[in-house]
């Protein structure tokens, strides 16, 4: 440490105790409890109605970043933002750190870099984003509080820089890390403020001794975060120096992904040489009860209806289907009944309901179930003839609370779209579920299938009625109680896939809003840390779809940078190269996957998968703007009060 440039150790002291309250002020909203749910905490949610953003809001999103871009990039002498914010980091850090030279050296040819990405980001949901004007003024300060703490931030790097010659000054790698760390938690403190979210999980928390779980998860998650950064760095510095900025902004994005890969790699290890072999079927064929929620499924419900069947003549005991009809206004009653009428091995009964939702009928119907098993599935899903012959077993275990499936795209419809949900299936069912069961970390069994203990869903009350993503709420909550997911590769469905853009996007934007909904429910801020299916893998999924947003400017933002700095062709061609290299090794990853999974005939589809990828950011930025903003106006920010759950 060089004590010859400190101004002394009371200023140091400051700027850090400084730093903690500003990141302290950053993260209280994320804790704070906010009036827009108004249900118990338990299994009633009720907030306002979502709607689904227009479909000019994306594209006056990307309109409006590239004339911040174009302003930016025009304002030069005193109004230069890059200047006036270095400027005030130097100022502060030569409050701690007496060397002008030194700290004019660090941050010499200083651009905002990512942080303005963030700022315009922000900026843009704030202006692009549904509410009214005062709402509007609270999202988009939301962008000045994050320069403003990153501008101190900065300082205190650059103050570590000086005094300890350690290399992490904001134009450096660990620099922009930083900036990308700090940008997630503005986001999110952005949404977490002005958007109508559900209250914590009132759950209790059930504590079982699996420290193992969170001991090798936390370890194989720093190897492989350690070794990815490694890389990172061995490239960063073999790298001409002139590419050295455009690879500072880029790798953040590749070392997210490279971790995910390297982490996946390494818990297969650990399944290799830990998990036991799948324990026996046995002789037992205990009773199960399948309940389905139906509205207006005519085309679909006799083909689910008749592969039930086949698979209880597989299983070879008594299967009992409870079809709940939400209020069906077509006639799925009475193709229904004329399917169970076929049946040979199973027994159904259709009930009628009011059209609830599919939360509201899940409960109905599991009112009506009496088994000690349950399997829940969509009325247009498809479950493979071995499905209930190997669920069973593998309640044999007390601390196994649900069974999940391997799924894979119902066939039958020409449409692009089952092609590209089979790579996610294979990434989120065949790649990462199977690998992160070890450690209890499956943070969602899809409501296509899901096999479950009666008794403990009858003691949560059942599903949550008023949200999106009651799936993924179901099982984290079944995980409050101390009870963990198991996924099975020998019981396999099959998915209906959406065939149109219009049909897709509305999923998905659905699917986005879960995310949100979930992490509002059970965040480890929010409702406890509870198991590494919250803290780890729910948080990790919730944090990608709140840098969405910034993650779909980010090519746009690398492009427009080096065609202002003249350097278009060096940083372009940086860019493409990295971000092809990526995409090419994902994709690999996933056509050995297909293989494996004997799913060869999609395998050329996987080119489309890059762009796949980008429509999916959108999806995940319309699920933003499609959440109902809190009101705000002269008279409070309190919501009108809801007395009646909305059907998501």
């Amino acid at each position: 440490m060089n004590f010859a440039l400190m101004a002394g150790i009371r200023p140091l002291l400051l700027l850090l105790g400084t730093d903690a309250v500003l990141l302290t002020f950053l993260a209280y909203p994320l804790v704070m409890r906010y009036p827009d749910d108004q249900g118990d905490g338990m299994t009633l949610v009720l907030l306002p109605k979502p709607r689904l953003p227009s479909y000019w809001r994306v594209p006056a999103f990307g309109l409006l970043f590239l004339t911040m871009m174009v302003t930016y990039h025009s304002m030069t002498g005193g109004w230069n933002p890059d200047q006036i914010y270095a400027d005030l980091v130097t100022r502060i850090s030569l409050s701690v750190a007496q060397s002008p030279a030194e700290i004019s050296g660090y941050l010499a040819g200083f651009t905002l870099g990512l942080r303005f990405l963030t700022f315009a980001t922000i900026i843009c949901i704030a202006v692009v984003g549904m509410g009214n004007p005062a709402r509007r003024m609270m999202v988009g300060l939301q962008a000045f509080i994050y320069l403003g703490v990153m501008a101190f931030i900065d300082a205190t790097l650059v103050v570590f820089e000086a005094l300890f010659n350690l290399p992490v000054a904001p134009t450096t790698l660990f620099g922009n890390f930083a900036a990308v760390g700090l940008a997630i938690l503005a986001m999110t403190r952005m949404q977490y403020l002005n958007f109508a979210l559900p209250k914590p999980s009132a759950v209790p928390f059930v504590k079982r001794p699996r420290m193992s779980d969170a001991l090798t998860l936390l370890g194989v998650t720093v190897a492989s975060m350690t070794i990815c950064l490694a890389g990172l760095l061995w490239v960063f510095h073999m790298a001409d120096p002139a590419y050295r900025p455009a690879l500072a902004l880029l790798l953040p994005v590749p070392f997210a992904q490279g971790t995910f890969i390297v982490r996946t790699m390494l818990l297969g290890i650990v399944n290799g040489f830990s998990v036991r072999p799948d324990p026996p079927v046995g002789d037992a064929r205990p009773r199960i009860d399948v309940i389905i929620p139906a509205y207006n499924e005519e085309e679909v419900i006799e083909a689910t209806l008749q592969a039930i069947d086949v698979a209880a003549v597989r299983y070879g005991g008594p299967i009992r289907v409870i079809l709940m009809n939400d209020g069906s206004t077509d006639s799925t009653r009475e193709v229904a009944l004329a399917a169970m009428a076929q049946f040979r091995q199973a027994t159904g009964e259709v009930f009628d309901g009011r059209h609830g939702g599919k939360s509201e009928s899940l409960n109905a119907a599991l009112e009506l179930a009496t088994s000690d098993i349950v399997v829940r599935i969509d009325a247009d899903t498809i479950v493979g003839e071995w499905s209930f012959y190997y669920t069973p077993r593998w309640f044999e275990d007390p601390q196994i609370g649900l069974v999940e499936p391997m799924c894979f795209p119902r066939g039958g419809r020409r449409s692009v779209f089952p092609h590209l949900r089979l790579f996610e299936e294979l990434k989120q069912f065949g790649l990462n579920h199977h690998t992160i069961q070890t450690v209890d970390g499956v943070n969602v069994v899809p409501g296509v299938f899901t096999a479950f203990r009666r008794q403990v869903a009858v003691d949560l009350g059942g599903f949550t009625v008023g949200m999106n993503g009651e799936d993924g709420d179901f099982t984290l909550r079944f995980s409050r109680r101390g009870y963990r997911v198991w996924m099975d590769t020998k019981i396999i469905v099959y998915e209906d896939v959406p065939p149109t853009y219009a049909e897709i996007r509305e999923q998905r934007v659905r699917w986005g809003r879960a995310v949100h909904h979930n992490q509002a429910r059970h965040g480890p801020y929010r409702a406890g840390v509870a198991t590494p299916k919250v803290w780890f893998n729910q948080t990790q999924q919730f944090v990608k779809c709140t840098f969405a947003p910034a993650r779909l400017l980010l090519p746009m933002y690398l492009v427009l940078t080096a065609m202002f700095n003249g350097t278009e062709r060096d940083v372009i061609l940086i860019f493409l190269g990295s971000y092809l290299v990526a995409e090419m090794v994902f994709m690999a990853l996933q056509s050995v996957l297909a293989l494996g999974f004997r799913q060869s005939r999609h395998l050329g589809w996987v080119l489309l998968w890059p762009l796949w990828r980008e429509f999916l950011m959108v999806f995940a930025t319309e699920s933003w703007l499609s959440m109902p903003g809190r009101p705000m106006g002269l008279h409070g920010t309190r919501p009108l009060r809801l007395t009646q759950a909305v059907i998501h």
